[in-house]
C-alpha cells in the first residue's frame, strides 16, 4: 500500500498499533525511494476474515482522520 509522504507512513502505521492493535510493516526511504514510502500488509493463515475487515474498518477511520485521498 504506497503512501503519499514518509511522514504519513509512520502515522498511519503507529495510529494502527496504538489505536487498533493491528500492526503493519512501514517501508521506508532508504529501503524504497523517497516519494514511494509503503506499508506492508502480510496476511497469514492466522488471519480470520473479521481480522482483514478489522483492518479495512481501521484504515478507512485513519484516512478520515488524516483527510488522505483515496486512490487506485
Amino acid at each position: 500500500m504506497r503512501l503519499e509522504f514518509h511522514t504519513t507512513t509512520i502515522q498511519v502505521s503507529d495510529r494502527l498499533v496504538d489505536v487498533f492493535a493491528i500492526y503493519m510493516q512501514p517501508i521506508n526511504y532508504s529501503t524504497v525511494p523517497r516519494g514511494t514510502e509503503r506499508l506492508r500488509i502480510t496476511p497469514s493463515p492466522m488471519h480470520s476474515d473479521a481480522d482483514i475487515e478489522d483492518l479495512v474498518e481501521a484504515l478507512g477511520t485513519i484516512w478520515s482522520e488524516l483527510s488522505m485521498q483515496k486512490v487506485a
